[in-house]
Formats: structure tokens, C-alpha cells, sequence
């Protein structure tokens, strides 16, 4: 059985693809005829090339090179557009990235896809940082900008994921006094306060320090969820001699939220048909809390020698902790009586640290009357992370579900959340999970000719996990998931040709040796992803780098691809996630093009149009497919003479269909459930008051379309938001 009409209208594929192709077309003809126009009053860009200027280091091969001559996709999205557009938080950084697609299972999980697979490579300058307790959702009030590198990234981080890698670079202390506070106010009781100071601490600027804050509390569409958020920073940073910058620093993050949705809305009433429950529907009652906090401490080494060597040493070491207590709905509301659906709960109550060391050495060298490139670097890594057993304590109100405990909503259309709370105690055993990683690369591009070069290089990893058990009284009782691999080589490849100083054509090859955060139904982790990564494209770029455009193919293989167990319950571990299982023969093969910047004095694009086929296996029968094709379009126009002191800009994020598979059905079996094309349409507008004063309005979902955020764990994505903000600068 095939059921559709999730949501009405689909957008048709061929005219979104035309228009962006026609905007690419357009780019040379306006980059020419531009060369004669005055820029004086050109905004701040998110991405600047100079030429014969020297690259900072690639965040994939750690070569000084551009994002120009890097054999890979990549988008970033600096501190202006952030600004601009209200990009509070990294899930309304990656909404605006080109093939990737956001996603949720609940109100503290989202999911980010790219080229047909999640996203779980996270950095923070360069380092690893995704775990279980840290990985929460990322305020953007510590970064200057976020890069978004496409493809498999295994020489630097020893993971090849072939979706993406995300690479937040944080704020860095200038050396004059700056300083900027903004308050902001939306939807939902949506308010944010955001505070950003730079301060010299001697007079030429040489000792200086920078702390940023953040504090946001918001209700949401959902009932009774609620959030506040603090985030703090301080960094401290000198230069010890000419060549010589030493910095350190400390950020937090506090997630407080009740009313956590954990689990789905229903798609049907118990008649089979659809259930059309409001999008403010919510199972979780509201003392129920998904309670995150994590803590860094980070330190950074950058040494020059002469003009063309830089050694680079990056340390952080980051505590996190998660507690929650979740309540999952299940059954089929009654059409009449609403009746019908009970609530089952869990808890989890975990923390982990982890340590990590990256150093590198980059410079240049002169071989056979040509200058080229080398890196040379090592990473090492230590995650450990403890899971407490735990006892669920139950109030007399709860009924017996067999040997489970449940709650039956009399009314899920009226329901006020209000219940008697469930709460847990330590039992005092534990698993304590620990995953160690280390690997040495190298890389270098030989220029073999004036316009071709070859970037190559390799890394050799090593990696070991297993997990520890403790009973009651804390003795040790038992190993599991020990997994060890040496001497793992993972090669990267590319070819960068130049045609003329603004068109280059490139491929690139790399493997994929992917160590995996999925657990199997005993709760030990999966064992690596093991695949290879193909990439050809074509880049080119205008007015020393303001604007580029760009196309690739790609093709992407993997053998022991997690997919959920259906053998266990959704949600099922001690920490509240699901079990997989690995499987073999996953592919994914698309195209993709993608243009960024000015492409007047004064007018900003950023636009991509991404097309991808995933292949899986015949047992992969359950799986929400992200949509095969993604139009991610935004603009920006600084107007000019009256009005000069308004910019104005919108954007639409489209997506093909999606489809959800075996969905149980409540008249019996399952049916496959798709979700027509959709597109969501986002305004914005900022206006200078002063030279110290800007006014912001932004409006995500402008035509509050209703659309399922997830198929596989479905529940609704988020309605019309509109927020306001009032931004003073120094």
C-alpha cells in the first residue's frame, strides 16, 4: 500500500534547476561587464580569495592553498550572513548550505545529510568534537564563520565520511578595542541577548582578549517545550615574539529544555486514515527534560619560520553531560474520542571527556625549478564515556503494560501534559566506554607543470575501542565491543588543471576508513565504514575571488553502512538511541552545481542545486531517504542612494520528494509513506539606524508551510518564525 498527500502542490523539478543553471550562465557576462563598476559601497562577503596573497591552511589537506585550488566542494558561511540572516544556531547555518538537508527525530536530535549520508564529521578549528554528551546543537556566537567541506575528509580527521565535514572556526581576539551587543526577540517568546567584546591588553595590541556570551530563552510551536540556552567564551591570546602566537581560551554551553519531544507524531488515527493532528502536538508531558552541558578548554601554538613555514599545534580537552527523562508515544488517536495513544519512558544519565591533540607543519620547497607545497602532521584522540544504570521510579497513576510501565492520554487533541512525574535513581553500575584514535599524514602539491598540479598524500591511523562494565558495588564484571585496527592507510588524490587564471577543472580520490558512534543492540559500537570516495568538477571564479561558481560529480561506495535493528524497540540503549546493524553495498552518485558572492557591487548569491541517487542494500528496507534533489537560493542587495542604509534579502530551500518506509499502518502490515516536493521561503531585512545601530527582521517558513521534518521518526518541521533584532557596534 502507497499513501501520499502529506503535503499538497508539489513543486515541479525542471523550472528550479533551469533557474539556477541560468544564474550560472549569467556569471561570466556579469563578472565581465562589472569590471569597470565602482565597489565602494560593496558589502562584507562571507568568502574572500585574494590573489597573490598566501592561503591559510585547507581544512582538508592542511596545504596553504584556496578553496579555489582544493580538489573538493566546499561552501563557508561567514560572520556578515550569519548576522544578516539570524543564524542563531548551527541548524540555521546548514539550512543555507548547498546539498545539505536538515532533519530532526526530536527536539534535541537533529540530522544533517549530505550526498546521501549523515553528516557526523563536527570540528571546532580543525578538531574532532562530535560525541554522545557534546554533541548538542552548536550556538553560533563563538564562530567568525562555518566551512562545510563535501566529500569524504579521512586524511585530516581519519573519518571518511563521504557526506560532509563541518568545521567551525571560532572568534579570535583582535588587537584594537571592539565590541557589538544585540538583543532579539521572535515566535514562541522567542529572546536572545549576544554580547561580543575584543580588548587589547597592552597598548600595541601584541596581549589582547575577546568574550563573547550568549543567553537564549524560547518556548517552541510545540506545547509545553520550553529552552534556555547560555553560551560563554574567553579567549586570551599574545605574541610572544614576531613569529611566535600562543592562545588560550574556555567555552561552555548549558542546554536546559523541558517539554523534550522524544519519539513521533502519529501519521494516522486508528480508522487508518490520516491523522491531521495540529503541529503543536507534543506526547511529552511537561516536566519531561533533555538536559545538555559541555565545557572546553582549548589552547593553540602558531610558529612562523621566515615567510613560508608555519608549525601549528591545536589541544583541547571537553567535558559533557547529558540527563533526560523521555516519554515515547505510541499507538493511534481515536477520531472521535482522541483517545488511544500511552505513553512508555526512559531515562539516560551519561558524561564523557574527551581529549584531542592536532600539530602540523606546512611550508614550501623548491624542487626542479618549481615551488611546491608539503605537510606534514599528526592527530590523537581519547573519548571516554560513562553510561549509568539506572531505576525508573513510578507514580501510582502509571499503568502495568506487562512487565513495562505506560501512561494512556485520555485525549491527545486536548491533553495538557499535566501527569505525575517519573524520576530515576543511580543504581550505581556503569558502562564506560572508551575509543582512542591517532594517526600521522602527509601531504604536499607538486606543481608538475604551470597550469596542472597534484595534491596527494596519505595517513596512517590507528584506532581501538571497547567497552567496560560495572555492577552495583562497582566492581569491574565484564569487556565487550573490543575493536582494534593498526595501521589503517587511507590515500587522498587530486588533480587540480588550470585552464586560465579563473577556470580550473579537478578529481579527486580518497578511501574511506570510517570508525562509527553506532551502537548494535549490546551497545557496543559498529565497526568501521570501509568505502572509497570519487569526486571530478570545475571551478571558476571572478573579481580576485569575490564570486565563484562550481560543478561536480561524485560517487561514493561503503561497505558496513549503519542501519536501524528493527529485531529492538526505537530508542532502546541506555542512552536513548536507537541500534544498527551494519550493512553492505551503499552507493550514492550525483552532481552538483553551486555560485557564491557578489555578483554586483552590492548584491550577494548564494546558491546550489544538488542531485543524488543513493543505492542500498536489499535488507535496508526501513529508511527515511533524504530528498534526491536540493535547491538551496539566497540573496542579498545592499540598495543604494535614499535608501542606502537598507539591505534586503530572501532565499528558498526546495526539496523533491521523500518517501518513508515500512510504516506500520493500524488496519495491519505497513505501508511506504511519500512526502510530495516542498519549499520553504525565508525574507530578511536590516536596516542601519545609526552608524552604531542595525535593525533586523527575519522570517523563516515565510509561508508557514506545513511539511513533515522526518518520515522514519516522524514529526512536523517548524511553522512561520519571525525574529527581530537590534544589533549596537562599537
Amino acid at each position: 500500500m502507497s499513501l501520499r498527500d502529506l503535503s499538497p502542490r508539489p513543486l515541479r523539478r525542471a523550472p528550479l534547476g533551469l533557474a539556477l543553471l541560468s544564474v550560472l550562465s549569467l556569471a561570466s557576462p556579469l563578472a565581465q561587464a562589472d569590471t569597470a563598476a565602482d565597489a565602494s559601497d560593496a558589502k562584507t562577503l562571507d568568502k574572500v580569495s585574494v590573489l597573490g596573497e598566501r592561503a591559510a591552511p585547507s581544512s582538508t589537506t592542511r596545504l596553504p592553498i584556496s578553496l579555489q585550488e582544493t580538489p573538493q566542494s566546499s561552501s563557508v558561511i561567514g560572520l556578515q550572513r550569519l548576522q544578516d540572516e539570524s543564524l542563531f544556531s548551527l541548524n540555521d547555518v546548514m539550512r543555507n548550505v548547498t546539498g545539505v538537508n536538515v532533519s530532526f527525530y526530536d527536539t534535541q536530535r537533529p540530522l544533517y545529510y549530505a550526498r546521501g549520508f549523515a553528516i557526523t564529521d563536527f570540528q571546532v578549528d580543525g578538531i574532532p568534537t562530535y560525541s554522545g554528551s557534546t554533541n548538542q546543537e552548536y550556538d553560533t556566537a563563538f564562530y567568525d564563520s562555518v566551512e562545510v567541506i563535501r566529500g569524504a575528509n579521512g586524511l585530516l580527521s581519519g573519518a571518511g565520511v563521504p557526506s560532509a565535514t563541518v568545521n567551525l572556526l571560532r572568534k579570535r581576539p583582535g588587537k584594537e578595542f571592539d565590541a557589538s551587543f544585540s538583543v532579539s526577540a521572535g515566535s514562541w517568546d522567542y529572546r536572545r541577548m549576544e554580547a561580543d567584546v575584543t580588548a587589547p591588553l597592552t597598548a600595541d595590541g601584541r596581549f589582547r582578549s575577546r568574550v563573547v556570551a550568549a543567553y537564549t530563552d524560547r518556548d517552541f510551536y510545540y506545547d509545553r517545550y520550553k529552552e534556555n540556552k547560555m553560551a560563554g567564551m574567553a579567549v586570551l591570546e599574545g605574541d610572544l615574539t614576531d613569529s611566535t602566537t600562543v592562545t588560550v581560551g574556555y567555552q561552555t554551553q548549558d542546554n536546559n529544555p523541558v517539554g523534550s519531544t522524544w519519539g513521533t507524531v502519529p501519521f494516522f488515527d486508528s480508522q487508518g486514515n490520516f491523522a491531521h493532528l495540529p503541529r503543536s502536538t507534543n506526547v511529552a508531558p511537561k516536566w519531561s527534560y533533555w538536559q545538555r552541558e559541555t565545557s572546553t578548554v582549548f589552547a593553540n601554538l602558531e610558529q612562523h619560520f621566515g615567510e613560508n613555514w608555519l608549525l601549528k599545534v591545536n589541544t583541547a580537552y571537553t567535558r559533557g553531560n547529558v540527563q533526560n527523562v523521555r516519554l515515547y508515544g505510541t499507538g493511534y488517536p481515536d477520531p472521535t474520542t482522541g483517545a488511544g495513544i500511552y505513553l512508555r519512558t526512559a531515562a539516560g544519565d551519561s558524561e564523557d571527556t574527551r581529549r584531542n591533540v592536532d600539530a602540523y607543519l606546512s611550508g614550501t620547497f623548491n624542487l626542479f625549478g618549481r615551488e611546491h607545497d608539503v605537510t606534514l602532521g599528526g592527530q590523537w584522540s581519547d573519548l571516554e564515556s560513562t553510561t549509568n544504570t539506572l531505576a525508573l521510579n513510578y507514580p501510582t497513576d502509571w499503568a502495568r503494560c506487562g512487565t513495562e510501565r505506560c501512561y494512556y492520554i485520555p485525549n491527545i487533541r486536548s491533553w495538557d501534559g499535566d501527569i505525575s512525574e517519573v524520576t530515576y535513581t543511580r543504581t550505581g553500575a556503569r558502562r564506560v566506554a572508551r575509543t582512542r584514535q591517532s594517526g600521522v599524514y602527509l601531504a604536499t602539491r607538486l606543481r608538475l607543470a604551470d597550469p596542472l598540479s597534484l595534491i596527494a598524500g596519505a595517513r596512517l591511523s590507528r584506532w581501538e575501542t571497547l567497552t567496560r562494565a560495572y555492577n552495583v558495588a562497582g566492581a569491574y564484571t565484564a569487556t565487550s565491543g573490543a575493536y582494534k585496527v593498526k595501521d589503517e592507510v587511507t590515500p587522498y588524490v587530486g588533480l587540480v588543471y588550470d585552464i586560465t587564471p579563473q577556470f580550473s577543472v579537478y578529481g579527486s580520490y580518497t578511501e574511506i576508513f570510517n570508525p562509527q558512534n553506532f551502537k548494535d543492540k549490546n551497545e557496543n559500537l559498529l565497526a568501521p565504514v570501509q568505502g572509497s570516495n570519487l569526486e571530478a568538477g570545475i571551478k571558476s571564479q571572478w573579481f580576485d575571488g569575490r564570486l565563484t561558481a562550481n560543478a561536480a560529480v561524485f560517487e561514493a561506495k561503503q561497505d558496513n553502512y549503519a542501519m536501524r535493528d528493527m529485531s529492538v524497540p526505537d530508542g532502546s540503549l541506555s542512552d536513548g538511541s536507537s541500534a544498527y546493524i551494519g550493512v553492505n553495498g551503499t552507493k550514492a552518485r550525483g552532481w552538483e552545481v553551486d555560485i557564491n558572492g557578489e555578483i554586483l557591487p552590492g548584491w550577494t548569491v548564494n546558491a546550489g542545486f544538488t542531485h543524488v541517487k543513493v543505492t542500498r542494500a536489499a535488507t535496508d528496507q526501513l529508511y527515511a531517504n533524504p530528498a534526491e534533489d536540493l535547491l538551496q537560493l539566497n540573496t542579498q542587495v545592499q540598495l543604494r542612494g535614499a535608501l542606502s542604509r537598507l539591505s534586503v534579502g530572501g532565499g528558498v530551500q526546495w526539496q523533491s520528494k521523500v518517501q518513508g518506509y515500512n510504516i506500520p499502518y493500524p488496519l495491519g502490515g505497513t505501508v511506504t509513506v511519500n512526502q510530495p516536493a516542498y519549499a520553504l521561503v525565508q525574507f530578511n531585512a536590516n536596516y542601519r539606524l545609526t552608524d552604531n545601530w542595525t535593525a533586523t527582521l527575519s522570517v523563516r517558513n515565510a509561508l508557514d508551510k506545513t511539511y513533515w521534518a522526518n518520515l522514519d521518526y516522524n514529526n512536523y518541521g517548524e511553522p512561520r518564525f519571525v525574529a527581530a533584532s537590534l544589533r549596537w557596534t562599537f
